[in-house]
């Protein structure tokens, strides 16, 4: 009776304590890189690997190590590859003008290709265009000098935002989390009992969609650190001639506005015929009645000549 009783309970102490792990995996992810650098750090200046060391011989003379800035050889190499690898999402919107919209669209897309990237979104209309171009970060520059020159420039704007340390983060958790996913699959081999299995297969599946969702954030964040998104919109430019004057303009703008009022006349005529149809049918039909009546009843009340 009490063994039936003491694997349920340590199954759940079990997984209460992967529970307690995976809570603290994120923040331990920083002692553990701390570690690592220490380890890969050059022999020699690391006190711990080599206690025979004297420190005091790598000391600054006159001072201690928070004077004069005093830091170890290898550090600044270390800091410079980090600054070097930086994740950045890059963006940029560009607009201009051209004679002919749908034609500066089409020579815009076929940059994009040409870079290596593709059009995601495309809309021309109203001698407007607009597309959207994903191309590699590499070549952002390039392309958006190549659109630069597909008309007369209005605007050129970018945008650049760095996602190193939302990286970091959610690819440390991706770790802790597949080696949590790990232990709970190692204590589902090691279930005896029906109730063992339902209920630590679901912590499991809890525990996978946490994993499929860090994954498809990590995927998000580096597609679009691989990939700048360009916004490259056009406007027809304007014309330089305007209106005609004297004569050939007043004609021109009479005639407007002449074909304007009769198709004023004709949309009211268009509105106002079913009504007439409506009502016109029957009241025809009652005059027709009445007259009807009054050409028999005239000859009834005709005085007799021979009387």
């Amino acid at each position: 009776m009490g063994g039936r009783w003491l694997r349920p309970a340590a199954v759940a102490v079990l997984l209460l304590g992967l529970a307690g792990c995976t809570g603290t995996g994120s923040p331990s992810s920083a002692p553990q890189r701390a570690e690592v650098a220490a380890g890969n750090a050059p022999a020699g200046k690391n006190p711990e690997r080599n206690p025979g060391q004297n420190p005091e011989k790598n000391a600054v003379p006159g001072g201690g190590a928070g004077q004069g800035g005093a830091q170890a050889p290898g550090e600044g190499a270390v800091r410079a590859a980090a600054q070097a690898d930086r994740r950045v999402i890059r963006s940029a919107e560009l607009e201009v003008r051209h004679d002919d919209a749908v034609a500066a669209v089409a020579r815009a897309r076929e940059v994009g290709t040409r870079a290596g990237g593709f059009a995601a979104a495309e809309d021309t209309r109203g001698g407007q265009g607009r597309v959207t171009l994903r191309v590699p970060a590499d070549r952002l520059d390039g392309v958006l000098d190549e659109l630069g020159r597909l008309g007369e420039l209005v605007r050129r704007e970018q945008r650049a935002e760095d996602v190193t340390d939302q990286l970091v983060d959610v690819q440390a958790r991706l770790a802790a989390q597949r080696a949590s996913v790990d232990r709970v699959r190692a204590l589902l081999e090691r279930a005896g009992t029906v109730s063992e299995v339902v209920q630590v297969e679901g912590e499991l599946a809890k525990r996978q969609a946490e994993l499929e969702s860090l994954q498809r954030r990590n995927e998000s964040l580096a597609g679009q650190v691989a990939l700048s998104t360009v916004v490259f919109r056009v406007a027809s430019a304007p014309t330089s001639g305007g209106d005609a004057d004297g004569f050939v303009g007043g004609l021109g703008a009479g005639w407007r506005a002449f074909t304007a009022a009769v198709g004023a006349a004709l949309t009211a005529l268009g509105a106002m015929l079913p009504f007439l149809v409506a009502l016109g049918v029957p009241a025809a039909g009652v005059l027709w009645v009445l007259r009807r009546r009054r050409r028999t009843a005239r000859p009834a009340l005709a005085p007799n000549p021979e009387a």
